[in-house]
Protein backbone atom coordinates (compact mmCIF):
# COMPACT_ATOMS: atom_id res chain seq x y z
CA UNK A 1 0.00 0.00 0.00
CA UNK A 2 1.37 3.19 -1.02
CA UNK A 3 2.04 6.17 1.70
CA UNK A 4 -1.47 8.49 0.38
CA UNK A 5 -3.74 5.11 0.65
CA UNK A 6 -2.68 4.76 4.10
CA UNK A 7 -2.89 8.45 4.74
CA UNK A 8 -6.36 8.51 3.63
CA UNK A 9 -7.24 5.18 5.52
CA UNK A 10 -5.93 6.68 8.19
CA UNK A 11 -7.36 10.23 7.84
CA UNK A 12 -11.06 8.76 7.05
CA UNK A 13 -10.89 6.31 10.33
CA UNK A 14 -10.89 9.19 12.46
CA UNK A 15 -14.45 10.01 10.88
CA UNK A 16 -17.22 9.58 13.32
CA UNK A 17 -19.85 8.56 10.25
CA UNK A 18 -22.25 11.12 11.45
CA UNK A 19 -25.84 10.44 10.47
CA UNK A 20 -26.30 13.99 9.27
CA UNK A 21 -22.77 14.82 8.54
CA UNK A 22 -22.25 18.70 9.45
CA UNK A 23 -19.19 19.05 6.76
CA UNK A 24 -21.63 18.41 3.89
CA UNK A 25 -24.27 20.40 5.16
CA UNK A 26 -21.71 23.92 5.78
CA UNK A 27 -20.67 23.32 2.15
CA UNK A 28 -21.55 26.54 -0.40
CA UNK A 29 -20.86 24.48 -2.83
CA UNK A 30 -23.07 21.68 -1.76
CA UNK A 31 -20.28 19.39 -1.91
CA UNK A 32 -20.19 15.99 0.41
CA UNK A 33 -17.14 15.26 1.77
CA UNK A 34 -18.88 12.98 3.74
CA UNK A 35 -19.80 10.85 0.93
CA UNK A 36 -16.88 10.44 -0.20
CA UNK A 37 -15.23 9.82 3.32
CA UNK A 38 -17.69 7.46 3.48
CA UNK A 39 -16.10 5.33 0.84
CA UNK A 40 -12.62 5.57 2.38
CA UNK A 41 -13.78 3.69 5.15
CA UNK A 42 -15.50 0.93 2.83
CA UNK A 43 -12.20 0.24 1.28
CA UNK A 44 -14.00 1.54 -1.87
CA UNK A 45 -11.27 4.21 -3.71
CA UNK A 46 -13.03 3.78 -7.02
CA UNK A 47 -16.02 4.95 -5.71
CA UNK A 48 -14.21 8.06 -3.64
CA UNK A 49 -12.36 9.03 -6.84
CA UNK A 50 -15.06 9.04 -8.92
CA UNK A 51 -17.70 11.00 -6.32
CA UNK A 52 -14.56 13.31 -5.86
CA UNK A 53 -13.90 13.88 -9.70
CA UNK A 54 -17.46 14.23 -10.26
CA UNK A 55 -17.32 16.81 -7.62
CA UNK A 56 -14.21 18.56 -8.94
CA UNK A 57 -16.01 18.86 -12.37
CA UNK A 58 -19.09 20.21 -10.75
CA UNK A 59 -18.26 22.54 -8.18
CA UNK A 60 -14.69 23.21 -8.65
CA UNK A 61 -11.44 22.55 -6.76
CA UNK A 62 -12.01 22.48 -2.72
CA UNK A 63 -11.60 25.67 -1.39
CA UNK A 64 -12.36 27.56 -4.21
CA UNK A 65 -16.29 28.03 -3.52
CA UNK A 66 -15.44 29.04 0.15
CA UNK A 67 -12.65 31.21 -0.16
CA UNK A 68 -10.46 28.64 1.68
CA UNK A 69 -12.53 29.08 4.83
CA UNK A 70 -12.82 25.41 4.71
CA UNK A 71 -16.35 25.46 6.56
CA UNK A 72 -16.63 21.22 6.33
CA UNK A 73 -13.59 21.41 8.35
CA UNK A 74 -14.69 23.97 10.63
CA UNK A 75 -18.20 22.30 11.60
CA UNK A 76 -16.41 18.71 11.26
CA UNK A 77 -17.86 16.98 14.47
CA UNK A 78 -14.45 15.12 15.30
CA UNK A 79 -13.00 18.66 15.94
CA UNK A 80 -14.92 18.74 19.14
CA UNK A 81 -12.90 15.71 20.24
CA UNK A 82 -9.31 16.12 19.28
CA UNK A 83 -9.47 18.10 15.55
CA UNK A 84 -11.30 17.99 12.43
CA UNK A 85 -11.17 15.66 9.52
CA UNK A 86 -8.48 17.05 7.27
CA UNK A 87 -11.49 17.22 4.47
CA UNK A 88 -9.39 19.26 2.18
CA UNK A 89 -6.85 17.08 1.87
CA UNK A 90 -8.85 14.13 1.64
CA UNK A 91 -10.24 15.53 -1.69
CA UNK A 92 -7.15 16.42 -2.90
CA UNK A 93 -5.54 13.28 -2.36
CA UNK A 94 -7.97 10.99 -3.87
CA UNK A 95 -7.64 13.22 -7.15
CA UNK A 96 -4.72 11.80 -7.53
CA UNK A 97 -5.65 8.12 -7.08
Amino acid sequence: MNKNKIMLNEESARCLLCHEPPCSKACPAKKDPASIIMSLRMDNYKCANIKAKEELEKYGACGESCDNKMYCQRNCTRGKIDRPIKIRMIQESIYRE
